[in-house]
């Protein structure tokens, strides 16, 4: 939809009215109100500037729309007094209807609290099933682990909730009262909490209240300590945990928990009940490999899954073990694994023997896609050498199903060049290897496409039918992308501060560049 109607922007405008006849404004009113009607509500809203006829038609697309969503591309040109003006319009113009849907990203400071509320309040008395405030626009400090502009915390009232539809809630910096009367979200299906001020008995609560969760979401929640998501008539299935550094225990015995996604700190302690369910994982770790017990053992309650996403730190915590409860874990058959994603901080010499010794311990033989994601700038381990060398590993590693390899961030250097002839010689039923270039590298010494897919040809293949392509900076990447394509490390899902300007080009408040 938002393709079909770009042409509504000013420039696209004029163009279509001919010479000097403005065509597209003679047309009946009826007709105007239907088009504006069909459009998204953003585009919608530019159709005011086009001229006076055109002024007041955008109103015409709440008298059918059910759904408001106020995100970056409506609140960067604007300062927060105007924000606020304009969103008090909306919903004066929108009347008495109800909604299913309402979303804000907006800076608020304690002037502007009054008027959350009201916000709140209304959409939630117009029946919303889904709400989503996002309060993250702020000044982050340089580590991005928190805020430096002294903003107060929003605090939602309990009273606000009082909502039996309510089935989507995501907050993002803004705090339930304590205590939470949980009581007034039995409706729930899905919850996301990003900076969020949890403790522990909140989402206990919330666990025994919301009897319908399916979907919990806990980011940055960096008040909880333990974590328990444990009981037969749980229906969650999908988890999401991270960067919510004081938890020291996570316990779940969920049978219908379908993925599990968890990034973070891996010295805390894990209990894993009734995970028989989980077909998908996501386990990224910021611990040091003193964890790799830990790690080991998690990995090892999850190795039915069939998707699993890994990363550097913990192909660290697996290929570099010495202890004999970690070695009896090993192998490891991941006899389920059709899906894997590595993704990678670093591509030196010791993450090549890393990801050989991964395929070693853990072997896959159904594993049919494996996306491996590099890293730009590319980032050094230092880590201590093991005894044993590739060439004995890589002797023992066999991949009878593999088919389709995707590495992103190519840049043709030694070590990608040696993993990429290991896959070719390795993969017996390799149908294609697909290397997408460094998207942003333009320095002068970065290897042309040419040269790669010379390099890249003379490699012998196991599969003599392997197709290999190289996507260049300018191509557009439309091949086959990996389950777990968000990647939940700092500068992906919170993409840091940026300043937006009011009509005049005044900067304003700071605002961050994604709404979550």
């Amino acid at each position: 939809m938002d393709q079909r109607f770009s042409f509504y922007q000013r420039e696209d405008y004029w163009s279509l009215m001919g010479r000097g006849e403005d065509r597209i404004s003679n047309l009946p009113n009826e007709i105007l109100q239907s088009i504006i009607c069909l459009m998204p509500l953003k585009y919608a809203i530019r159709t005011s500037v086009l001229s006076k006829k055109w002024r007041h038609l955008w109103q015409f697309n709440l008298s059918s729309s059910t759904s408001l969503q106020f995100g970056e591309d409506f609140s960067c040109n604007q300062s927060p007094k105007q924000f606020v003006t304009t969103l008090d319009q909306y919903l004066h113009v929108l009347g008495d209807r109800s909604l299913d849907k309402f979303g804000i990203l907006f800076s608020p400071f304690n002037i502007f609290f009054p008027n959350l509320e009201n916000w709140v309040a209304t959409v939630l008395a117009k029946g919303v099933k889904e709400l989503k405030i996002d309060l993250s626009q702020g000044v982050l400090h340089t580590s991005g682990d928190f805020y430096i502009d002294d903003r107060m915390p929003f605090v939602i009232p309990n009273p606000l909730f009082n909502c039996n539809s309510l089935t989507h809630l995501s907050l993002s910096r803004c705090n339930f009262a304590d205590p939470l009367v949980s009581a007034n979200f039995v409706g729930l299906n899905s919850l996301s909490l990003d900076n969020v001020d949890l403790t522990d008995a909140m989402l206990t609560s919330i666990l025994e209240y919301c009897v319908l969760l399916q979907t919990i979401s806990l980011k940055k929640c960096e008040i909880l300590d333990i974590v328990k998501f444990v009981g037969d008539k749980l229906k969650l299935q999908k988890l999401v945990i991270v960067d919510c550094t004081n938890v020291s225990d996570i316990e779940i015995s969920a049978p219908k928990l379908e993925s599990f996604l968890y990034h973070g700190w891996i010295s805390v302690s894990h209990v894993f009940g009734n995970v028989s369910k989980v077909n998908d994982a996501y386990l990224c770790s910021q611990g040091s490999e003193d964890f790799h017990l830990i790690f080991a053992g998690i990995l090892s309650d999850l190795s039915h899954v069939k998707i699993l996403t890994i990363c550097s730190m913990g192909l660290l915590h697996l290929a570099f073990h010495e202890d004999d409860y970690v070695q009896d874990i090993f192998p490891l058959q991941l006899y389920n694994l059709q899906e894997l994603q590595l993704v990678l901080d670093s591509i030196g010499e010791d993450d090549i023997f890393c990801i050989f010794s991964f395929f070693l311990l853990c072997p896959s033989p159904f594993l049919e896609k494996l996306f491996i994601q590099l890293p730009f700038p590319s980032e050094f381990l230092n880590v201590q050498s093991n005894s044993a060398t590739a060439e004995e590993i890589i002797s023992e590693i066999e991949f009878p199903s593999l088919k389709f390899i995707k590495i992103t961030n190519f840049g043709g250097s030694p070590q990608e060049l040696i993993l990429v002839k290991f896959f070719l010689e390795k993969a017996i039923m390799l149908e294609t290897i697909f290397t997408l270039m460094n998207q942003r590298d333009d320095s002068n010494n970065s290897l042309s496409r040419r040269i790669i897919e010379g390099q890249l040809s003379v490699i012998p293949k196991a599969s003599k039918d392997a197709y290999i392509v190289v996507c260049g900076q300018l191509d557009h990447d439309c091949w086959i992308n990996p389950t777990h394509a968000k990647l939940y490390y700092e500068e992906n899902y919170r993409n840091g501060t940026a300043m937006h300007h009011d009509h005049e080009g005044h900067e304003n408040s700071p605002l961050d560049q994604e709404f979550l």
